[in-house]
């Protein structure tokens, strides 16, 4: 309980609260909340503050809950006091505002104070002042985190090893070990580019979706950032592999560069490297345990387990999950255990009130980019900008109850270079795409798509994520 320990001293320490009493938080253990729907993995849940709705972010390595000032329509509220917390670039001092009808889903969370940012993008962090107590499980394909309470290593072991453990899953039991002043996770962790490479420490993010490593570290050990545009600072290296143990990781990635002081660790590992897998973040426990379908190669053929069994087909390294968002829009998750060494196509048909599929003149499938097994994407169909660019396709598209899977095909979507969704249809030949961001900011949702230069990176809240060293 070293994190839980650290919050509450830095609370007496540095905070001035009324002699009112807490109100007794409800429990997560045994809760599962869908996440926000994204094309990249982000670990975010739908929550409101005084009504208002508001994005959740989990982060298990920062050691207090964060509030942007976004999230209130006029002044925020009159603090509550000042904490000082750690972060990778020194100590920084918080300002503690009450938020007040905090819920996370239909679950509400009386009694929390956060720290306030500048930022004026909504969102609530939620910190190890909350999250400590449990183990965190990250679904990928369904896009779904469940809370179960903190256990030990020992038991963790225990249910890999049982005789009704599930003979389809690849397991890896891979150890925490916490940051000695921030008592944020560190994991080790191993880059590579040709035959250069980076191994140490690197902080396990929850919160933001890219693994980001210190541009400087890297430089001194050889590996080359891509280039970037005239005065601007390198801000990606594409790697050969990122691992967390021997044969375990994923590669080729694009990842974020940044300075990062901290002299404990090489920057963060983000879920594009752990989202590979269903994972459960044990920060107390000191566990992170990694777990996707396993494969059996032979030449180039890869096939991946049936679910609870030790058989293999080709058809069981390809899933699709389809739920209903609360507002009525239909979110489409696709995963592929297998290995794409050229990148491949997934088709996926709509499907009637019935089930049976429909007569669409519009296609739709996930196009990959090469890349190492355990990739996943998530893409809401129609996505809104579609009832402008495609609206024949917008609407037919519309009137699908589900989606069921259909062909797969090698290689990858020329209009499409990245991890898409598209859409193409058969009366224009136009292919329209949604892809995932990546550290360089290079979504898209265009016919054709075009290289561009570098440029400064996307907006997003960058004060509620461990700071970047100045």
């Amino acid at each position: 309980m070293r994190g839980a320990l650290l919050v509450a001293l830095l609370l007496v320490a540095g905070c001035h609260r009324s002699a009112a009493p807490v109100p007794k938080r409800v429990s997560f253990a045994g809760r599962t909340f869908p996440m926000l729907s994204t094309p990249a993995l982000r670990v975010s849940l739908a929550g409101s503050l005084g009504g208002k709705p508001v994005p959740l972010l989990l982060d298990v390595a920062r050691p207090l809950s964060l509030v942007a000032t976004g999230c209130f329509a006029g002044k925020p509220p009159l603090p509550e006091g000042k904490v000082r917390a750690p972060e990778p670039s020194g100590m920084r001092e918080w300002s503690m505002v009450p938020l007040t009808d905090l819920r996370v889903g239909d679950m509400p969370l009386p009694g929390l104070a956060a720290g306030l940012t500048g930022e004026k993008v909504c969102a609530v962090t939620l910190g190890a002042d909350v999250l400590a107590p449990y183990a965190l499980t990250v679904d990928p394909l369904r896009r779904e985190v469940s809370f179960t309470p903190s256990r030990s290593r020992e038991a963790y072991s225990a249910e890999l090893t049982a005789a009704d453990a599930d003979p389809s899953l690849e397991t890896h039991l891979l150890e925490l070990n916490r940051e000695p002043v921030g008592d944020w996770p560190l994991l080790a962790a191993r880059i590579t580019q040709g035959n250069a490479s980076l191994t140490g420490p690197m902080v396990l993010a929850t919160r933001d979706s890219f693994t980001r490593v210190a541009l400087g570290s890297a430089q001194a050990q050889g590996l080359r950032p891509l280039e970037t545009a005239p005065g601007l600072p390198p801000r990606a290296i594409l790697v050969e592999a990122v691992e967390v143990a021997v044969g375990v990781g994923v590669g080729p990635l694009v990842v974020e560069t940044a300075e990062w002081a901290s002299p404990s660790s090489l920057g963060r590992l983000g879920p594009d490297v752990w989202g590979r897998f269903r994972a459960t973040v044990d920060v107390q426990g000191g566990v992170l345990l990694l777990r996707r379908p396993r494969v059996l190669a032979s030449g180039n053929r890869q096939r991946c387990a049936l679910p609870g069994t030790e058989r293999f087909d080709e058809e069981s390294c390809y899933a699709l999950h389809t739920r209903r968002d609360p507002d009525g829009a239909l979110s489409l998750s696709a995963s592929v255990y297998r290995d794409l060494p050229e990148g491949g196509r997934l088709h996926v048909e709509p499907l009637g009130e019935d089930g049976t599929p429909l007569r669409a003149s519009c296609r739709v499938g996930f196009a990959f980019m090469p890349t190492s097994r355990g990739v996943t994407t998530q893409h809401r169909i129609p996505w809104p900008s579609l009832a402008q660019s495609m609206p024949e396709c917008h609407e037919e598209l519309s009137a699908a109850k589900g989606y069921a899977l259909a062909l797969y095909e090698e290689g990858g979507q020329p209009e499409c270079p990245l991890t898409c969704a598209f859409v193409h249809e058969t009366r224009t030949r136009r292919t329209l795409c949604e892809c995932q961001l990546t550290p360089l900011g290079e979504g898209v949702s265009a016919a054709v798509r075009k290289p561009s230069p570098s440029r400064a990176p996307p907006p997003e809240e960058r004060e509620l994520e461990p700071e970047d060293p100045k």
